[in-house]
Parts: structure tokens; C-alpha cells; sequence
């Protein structure tokens, strides 16, 4: 049986520790979702992923700062909390400035088209009222359903529904992924391995955590009304989780049954609907659907960290969009429950930005021209929107136009812009550019639908 790279164009080494091969059997029999289910994401292009969690507590990234993880995971290489001070940050959770209907608002406000929400970190806590835990954020001074709020108000505010779930549990006591009295860690991935003679297996203990793995997640795909998308963490990582370890095609089963029209990414050991490299950009795929998630500060979470500028977050946005996939940027929240200011400030500015020229970004596919540092482009229906990244006040650019017939051209951002089209070649001379400007728009018209040109 041979392995099939239909699942991703992607480089291994840009792809990262969520690149799995599949063999052709399991890739045909995998339940993809339907092409109408999936519209909405791939015209989407910009989501908001809301890392909180109690560790909003001490404005330190999610999860990896306790300082306690369970095999396969390996150790933080950052500062790190010991567990007795993060975990008692569960009876501190207050968020007294709390306001669901202010954090969508600001999300509107932004230009996000979808919210993917932390139901569960790898810290164990659950944000929502959970049937099958006392640690949850019902049981903390907060005392109310997080989670409910938050999607009642996204869902109002028009956007789509997105929940986050960590597969990894590093507080519950009957996790364990892999048999820790037969195994042993090591530095590299996948971080364990068995001990001479052992082959992995499922522990009694870890055959109940899938118990109660399979009853919180159909809890949220029950309680909560139609959930789009469902985003799996743990990923694959050199061997490191593995399917088995999660029964995930039940799980995705019951998931889909649950919620027919949801579409799943690719960190549950199965193919998923979409591919999810992790802090990069510079991608292009067009023959399945991909996200790049990325933090807006240097943590996933709040962390006072410096954050992003508008410049960088667009050409980052623009570069996904160019490629063909989605811009997931990540915030957290401060200890009192409220959005940052200058986030929320940074944000809106983003937000400005698309009221004026998302049509270049909203709806397109990737191309006609590949992702570079320097340009990017993306089209719809005849029209092209060529995004220029960087340039000197005066620049000259020659971009191949065999297969296309130019028809006319217009800058949607005011510079002042010639273009010749010669020996199957569209040369560009853009004038006034100033260097500040985070990007040149040139709107396009060609004749007939465009040809991916390199």
C-alpha cells in the first residue's frame, strides 16, 4: 500500500509537527465534510482564536507554563509555574469585566469572520458547565457558563462557531496516552518510547479517560447549538499522539453525527478536513483547505508580551490569503476578563483596514501569482488583487502572464501605477509607494478566468 500526498502539498519541514501521512485506504475512506459545509471557511479567511483560560490568572501562556506535563509531552523550554500556583488559579478565576457581547462586538469590529473558542486547554479546566468535572469555570468565582456565553454572543454578532479541544489532559487522573509504567521519555519526538520488548497499548486508566473524553465532547456538540467547526489539539507530531490513542474515528463519528455540517482540522491522528501549519506563513495550496493560527503577542494567551504590528498582521493575513488558506490570530484576555485596550485597539485598526479593501481578501482563491515575500495575489472570478508587500517609493515589477488576457487595471490603494504587457510578461511600475505602507493594491481584469501563472 502506498502513501498518498494528496492530503497536503505541504513541505514536511513547513508543515511542522501536524504533518501525517496517510495511506490512500484510510484518505478514501475518511468522512470529509461536503463542499457546501465547507464554503463558508474557505471564503472566511480571517478567524480570532481565544486562548483563555486560568491562566489568565498570571498572565502567562496557557497550559505549557504549569510546570508538571505527563508523558508524551515533553518540558516547557520557558518559564514555568509550579503546579500549586497554577492550578489555585482556578478558585481566583473571577473576570469581573467579563462581557461576551463586548469581546464579539470587538470581533466585528475587526473584520473577523469566525471565533474558535478554548473549551479545554492541555491544564485540564473546563470553561464551559461540564457534567463530567468539578474543575471547571462554573466552580470558580466566575461562577457562570463561559463558554455559553461566548458563542450566544458570536453566534449573534454573525459569526461563525469554532471550539477548541485539547485531547491532552495534564490534571486528570486517569490520562495516560502512553503506559507510563512501560515507557520512558527521550528529548526528541515523539518523546517516549517503549520500553525493549514493549509494544504500546491502551492502559485501563486511559480507556476511561476516553470515556470521559467521548462524554464532554458530545456534551459541546449537544448543548450548544449548531458548532461549525471543531478544532482538535494533540497533534501528531512524529508519532507522538496517534489515533488509537483517542479512538478517534468514533470520536469523529459520533462528532459528526452530532453535528452534520461541521468541518474538523487534522490533529486527531485522521486526515481532517484541513491542515493547520502552526506559525507559518508562506504557504501555497489550493487542492485543500489550510489555516495558519498565530499569536498576536508572544504568547498564545495575554501576557503583556509586545504585540503584532497592523503592517505585520496584514502582510501575514494577506500572504495566507495569496496562498490560499486562513489567518487564525490568536489573543487571550486579562486577569479582570477584559480584552486588552491596546489589542482590541490593534485589532479595529486591522478591521479598518478590510472595511476598505477586504474585497481582496473576503471570498478569493489563491493566485494567479505564488506567495512571496514581496508580492502576493489572489483573484475572483476574472478579477485579480496583486498585493504588493514591499517596495522602494519607485518599483518595478515583472510578473508572467502566458494564459491570461489582461484586460484592465485600477490601484485601490492611490499609487500611481503603469503597466505594459509584453512577451507573455506584465511589467508594473508603481510610483509614490511610501515606505510605511503596509500594502499596494492593484485590481486587475482579465478576459478569462485566471490561470495559475507559477
Amino acid at each position: 500500500m502506498g502513501y498518498s500526498l494528496k492530503q497536503s502539498e505541504f513541505d514536511k519541514a513547513k508543515q511542522g509537527a501536524e504533518f501525517t501521512y496517510f495511506t490512500d485506504e484510510e484518505w478514501n475512506k475518511y468522512p470529509f465534510a461536503d463542499k457546501q459545509d465547507t464554503k463558508w471557511f474557505r471564503e472566511a479567511r480571517y478567524g480570532l482564536f481565544l486562548h483563555v483560560g486560568i491562566s489568565a490568572m498570571g498572565m502567562v501562556d496557557i497550559s505549557w507554563t504549569r510546570t508538571t506535563h505527563k508523558l508524551p509531552d515533553p518540558p516547557y523550554w520557558g518559564k514555568t509555574v509550579p503546579d500549586e500556583e497554577y492550578d489555585s488559579w482556578s478558585k481566583q478565576l473571577a473576570f469581573e469585566k467579563f462581557n461576551a457581547k463586548e469581546w464579539a462586538s470587538i470581533a466585528k469590529q475587526s473584520g473577523f469572520k469566525y471565533v474558535v473558542i478554548i473549551a479545554k486547554h492541555h491544564d485540564g479546566f473546563h470553561m464551559w458547565d461540564t457534567a463530567y468535572s468539578d474543575y471547571k469555570i462554573t466552580n470558580s468565582p466566575f461562577g457562570r457558563d463561559y463558554l455559553k456565553e461566548l458563542i450566544d454572543a458570536f453566534r449573534t454578532a454573525g459569526l461563525k462557531i469554532g471550539v477548541y479541544y485539547s485531547k491532552r489532559d495534564w490534571t486528570h487522573p486517569d490520562y495516560e496516552p502512553v503506559p507510563a509504567a512501560d515507557s520512558v521519555a527521550i528529548k526528541t519526538p515523539p518523546h517516549f518510547k517503549m520500553k525493549e520488548g514493549k509494544e504500546w497499548y491502551l492502559t485501563e486508566k486511559h480507556k476511561r479517560y476516553q470515556e470521559y473524553m467521548f462524554n464532554t465532547v458530545r456534551e459541546l456538540m449537544t448543548n450548544y447549538g449548531r458548532i461549525d467547526l471543531l478544532w482538535w489539539d494533540a497533534e501528531y507530531n512524529n508519532g507522538m499522539f496517534t489515533k488509537e490513542m483517542w479512538n478517534s474515528e468514533e470520536l469523529e463519528k459520533m462528532v459528526r453525527e452530532l453535528q452534520p455540517h461541521i468541518i474538523i482540522n487534522n490533529r486527531a491522528g485522521l486526515p481532517g478536513d484541513y491542515d493547520t501549519p502552526e506559525g507559518h506563513t508562506g504557504f501555497f495550496q489550493n487542492t485543500r483547505m489550510w489555516e495558519t493560527c498565530m499569536p498576536l503577542g508572544k504568547d498564545w494567551a495575554y501576557s503583556q508580551s509586545k504585540i503584532k504590528s497592523v503592517k505585520k498582521i496584514l502582510a501575514q493575513l494577506i500572504n495566507c490569503t495569496g496562498g490560499d488558506g486562513n489567518y487564525l490570530l490568536s489573543i487571550g484576555c486579562k486577569p479582570d476578563g477584559s480584552i486588552a485596550e491596546n489589542e482590541a485597539q490593534r485589532m479595529k485598526e486591522v478591521g479598518a483596514w478590510l472595511r476598505k479593501y477586504g474585497e481582496s481578501i473576503y471570498a478569493t482563491h489563491g493566485g494567479i501569482w505564488k506567495p512571496t515575500k514581496k508580492y502576493t495575489s489572489c483573484f475572483k472570478g476574472n478579477t485579480v488583487y496583486l498585493h504588493i508587500l514591499k517596495g522602494l517609493p519607485i518599483s518595478y515589477l515583472s510578473l508572467p502572464l502566458r494564459n491570461n488576457t489582461f484586460k484592465s487595471f485600477t490601484c485601490l490603494t492611490g499609487e500611481k501605477v503603469r503597466i505594459k504587457v509584453k512577451n507573455g510578461r506584465l511589467h508594473l511600475l508603481i510610483i509614490g509607494r511610501k515606505l510605511s505602507t503596509p500594502d499596494t493594491i492593484i485590481k486587475i481584469k482579465l478576459s478569462t478566468k485566471p490561470i495559475l501563472e507559477n
